[in-house]
């Protein structure tokens, strides 16, 4: 599977899961990763705004949203599992 392919399985799945278990697994994000989630992927802020209004070095927001972007994935993944929507072979 190409990356086309994979991104178009993933909108698949993002749209039968539902805005609801999107927006309720980002609320079960840790806090640290869960700001700069919001401020990059809700909000549209870049590195350097989420930086100043976080008061946190723009690696140190670089870092945190691609771990919380990890997990936020894990955890949409492992409900699309539970309700079917996606295969356990993953």
């Amino acid at each position: 599977m190409d990356g086309s392919e994979s991104s178009n399985v993933e909108s698949r799945v993002l749209d039968l899961l539902g805005e609801e278990s999107i927006k309720a697994a980002i609320e079960n994000l840790p806090m640290d990763f869960r700001m700069v989630v919001i401020l990059a992927d809700v909000e549209g802020f870049s590195y350097k705004e989420i930086a100043e209004i976080l008061g946190i070095p723009r690696g140190t927001v670089m870092s945190r949203l691609f771990r919380g972007r990890r997990i936020l994935q894990r955890m949409l993944w492992e409900q699309a599992q539970s309700a079917g929507i996606a295969s356990k072979a993953g």
